[in-house]
């Protein structure tokens, strides 16, 4: 009986933890991940981004990588999408009707092995 009144404060609290955190401004995000490591150096990173965007006011916007639109929304407070991508370093910005940026974040693609360094000059005397 004592997890069955559990499960239901388990389930508000997951809940109150999805909207972006810490939101003073008109219009704030929370995008994952926002860094990518891969195996190699210059590899691209598959994987699956997700965001959820809030407004205080109704908004016309859409989301843009680089300048490939992805998404757009009408009228809407909040706005939720989540695909896989195949990404390098790029930028995610949410726009508005007329093209502005709103918000803007840098997905970054770190390797797990760098760039290798050269131990000997590249020139020789002989």
């Amino acid at each position: 009986m004592r997890c069955l009144w559990l499960f239901p404060v388990f389930l508000f609290t997951v809940a109150a933890q999805t909207t972006p955190v810490d939101c003073d401004a008109g219009v704030c995000w929370d995008v994952s991940p926002q860094i990518c490591i891969t195996e190699q150096q210059d590899q691209q990173c598959n994987t699956q981004l997700q965001l959820h965007w809030v407004s205080k006011l109704p908004l016309d916007t859409c989301l843009y990588i680089a300048e490939q639109q992805l998404q757009c929304w009408q009228n809407s407070t909040e706005g939720r999408w989540q695909q896989a991508l195949s990404w390098q370093s790029s930028m995610l910005t949410l726009r508005s009707a007329d093209n502005t940026v709103l918000l803007r974040t840098e997905l970054q693609v770190m390797s797990r092995k760098p760039a290798r360094r050269r131990l000997s000059s590249p020139w020789s005397i002989f």
